[in-house]
């Protein structure tokens, strides 16, 4: 019994270690300067995609088109009926997913999403658990895109977006490869050239504000708490209903504290949104009434904060010009993968052609598809993503030497594309004026098709004088190689350990790589995306290193129903600590019970450990297996909403 135990905690971990980068994952940024913030007097837009490594993003234009009566449109997951006409939309679209991350539409409304955690989430997913799935819906990207497709103006995007929600609601996976541990729901800023709205949704419940003026910015967590505008009928009621808001309090309602998942682990990712948002939200202050597209850029490219809007994991950026109706068109800048380590180039919605190798997937093609069921895509070289996503990766391995080479070649670039574009909007502009729409549509194409030539050229070379393997300076070797098990459940589980960024890095299998910060005193190197995961380096005998550890403190919530483990013999110190604890996305539960006159950890299904007393920290070994331990987590209040397992996996160094 006692390997058995050892076996499931070490799988659960790494389950889990699943759950935790998947949240981690859900860092996008999107942020808006109006008319009066910037330098020429438009709307400028921008967001930062960022979605797991493998999740390449092709650049899609979709034209006008008129519908029969009775279509209706596969998002994947679901089907839902089809408008008679849709407009232009341009925008970037994972390979699997009919929507998309970001985009405009030909009116010049432009829209980007995040996800965030709420209670009707997180309900869902307890239900889906105990097989009570509810339906699915579209996910956040099929939204913004059926906003684009269906909204003149960013109010009636919202209306469109907000009126699907209430129809259909939009639970399910939005991480190809991932089930529920990949859902989330959405948040949106949607703007055109009047004005800006922040939607936040939860459930099939949403909030609306509307921004006249200024700057305003959205990461991953709810904020419109009292500051709305529009809201759906039966917000308050539900929640009050609910019990996530007091009956006697409808008067005082705050959206945000009714409705956020405050789950510590959701709580810890909601901290992690606050910290980026409040980086863009200053940034643009600072540039406030004067900004312009290469602020923009700027921001998207902005490392200053921990952890940053530009992340390695970041998937595409985008910043759109919004010129008011009549006066030009608009300008829709995009670069694949990571900002900093990448080249915007200029694109136009009143185009007709992309060239085929921006809408390219990877080994997996494109397709649409359920992204539970969507196979993880790969390296190609006839897909722009993926060899931005090389270039990256190549830089990387040496920041400090290849990032100053790959900007002066991309700054150079922009600057050379950003003085052509004037001349072109106003070809165009003529064109389109004088009726003659097509011949505009072929000055704005060609115009990209030559950026997009110049940037692939660089890109091309850079990654040519990048592809020796750059130096591990002498303190790192010992580290750098791949661990993992040759046998038993945790065969084929690899891990390796790389030097880039100027430190160390983990690649883990299925999921990113992350950097990791310098060791504590205990030799502990956490990482920037999660406080719950951290990795140490143990040496042999002889010196060298022999094997990685994995770190993970995972949080499991304590759960609403019913606690079988309640026992009217357990003393007062721990009569608080027994219940039910689990996470129902991984459907993975604990029972805590008083037995033999201490704390036993009931594992569903499987079998039954001791705890021992707590240490200083007030964490609990487990009787057969030190190397496991359990704490408990409280509220303000003092009761405990969470158990924290604390568990070390050793994965051996595999030979050279």
């Amino acid at each position: 019994m006692k390997t058995v135990i050892k076996i499931i905690l070490t799988i659960v971990v790494l389950v889990v270690l699943t759950f935790n980068l998947a949240a981690a994952a859900l860092a996008c940024d999107t942020w808006v300067a109006l008319r009066n913030a910037t330098a020429r007097g438009i709307t400028l837009f921008a967001k930062n995609s960022d979605r797991p490594l493998f999740d390449s993003q092709p650049l899609i234009l979709h034209p006008r088109a008129l519908w029969p009566e009775g279509a209706q449109v596969d998002l994947g997951r679901v089907r839902i009926p089809q408008v008679r006409e849709t407009f232009a939309t341009l925008g970037s679209s994972p390979y699997w997913c009919w929507g998309y991350e970001e985009g405009i539409n030909e009116f010049g409304v432009a829209i980007g999403n995040e996800g965030v955690g709420t209670k009707p989430l997180r309900e869902m997913i307890a239900a889906a658990a105990e097989g009570k799935s509810p339906a699915l819906g579209p996910t956040g990207m099929d939204l913004l895109r059926l906003g684009l497709e269906r909204g003149r103006t960013a109010k009636e995007a919202l209306d469109v977006i907000t009126s699907l929600i209430e129809r259909y609601g939009q639970f399910g996976s939005g991480t190809p490869g991932a089930g529920l541990e990949g859902a989330y729901d959405n948040s949106f800023i949607i703007a055109d050239a009047r004005e800006a709205w922040i939607l936040e949704t939860a459930g099939r419940q949403w909030v609306a504000k509307r921004v006249a003026q200024g700057t305003a910015s959205i990461s991953n967590k709810l904020s419109l708490a009292k500051d709305w505008d529009m809201a759906s009928k039966d917000l308050v009621g539900r929640a009050a209903a609910s019990g996530w808001w007091p009956k006697e309090k409808v008067g005082e309602f705050d959206f945000t504290a009714a409705y956020i998942n405050d789950s510590p682990s959701a709580l810890e990712g909601a901290s992690r949104a606050r910290t980026r948002q409040a980086c863009s939200a200053g940034l643009l202050a600072g540039m406030s009434g004067r900004v312009t597209v290469k602020d923009m850029m700027r921001i998207a490219r902005d490392r200053s904060s921990t952890p940053s809007i530009d992340l390695d994991q970041t998937a595409s950026s985008c910043i759109a010009e919004i010129p008011a109706a009549g006066e030009s068109i608009p300008v829709f800048w995009w670069c694949a993968a990571t900002p900093s380590r990448s080249c915007y180039i200029p694109f136009f919605v009143h185009g007709r052609r992309l060239p085929e190798i921006l809408s390219t997937a990877g080994s997996a093609g494109r397709g649409i598809t359920a992204p539970e069921k969507a196979s993880r895509d790969g390296f190609a070289e006839n897909s722009f993503w993926w060899l931005f996503r090389d270039l990256c990766d190549r830089i990387n391995a040496d920041e400090a030497t290849r990032l100053p080479i790959a900007r002066a070649e991309f700054d150079a670039l922009e600057k050379d594309f950003a003085a052509g574009v004037p001349d072109v909007m106003n070809r165009a502009s003529e064109l389109r004026r004088a009726g003659r729409v097509d011949e505009a549509a072929a000055v704005l194409d060609a115009y990209s098709e030559s950026c997009v030539g110049r940037v692939l050229e660089k890109a091309r070379k850079l990654r040519g004088e990048f592809s020796a393997p750059a130096a591990v300076p002498a303190e790192f070797l010992p580290y750098v190689g791949t661990y993992a098990h040759a046998s038993g459940p945790l065969a084929g589980r690899e891990f390796k350990v790389l030097f880039r960024n100027g430190k160390l890095a983990v690649d883990i299998p299925g999921q990113m790589v992350v950097d990791l910060n310098e060791p504590d005193a205990k030799g502990i190197r956490s990482i920037a995306l999660s406080r719950d995961v951290a990795f140490s380096f143990e040496s042999g005998p002889d010196g060298p290193c022999v094997a990685l550890n994995l770190h993970q403190a995972t949080t499991f919530p304590r759960q609403p129903a019913a606690d079988p483990a309640t026992d009217p013999n357990a003393p007062a110190d721990l009569a608080p600590l027994l219940g039910t604890y689990g996470l129902p996305v991984a459907k993975i539960e604990f029972a805590v019970r008083f037995l033999e006159g201490g704390l036993a950890l009931d594992i569903k299904g499987q079998g039954i450990v001791r705890l021992e007393a707590p240490d200083e920290q007030g964490l609990r070994a487990f009787g057969d297996d030190p190397t496991a331990k359990v704490s408990f987590v409280q509220d303000a209040s003092g009761t405990v909403t969470a158990l924290k397992l604390h568990r070390t996996v050793r994965f051996p160094r595999k030979a050279d």
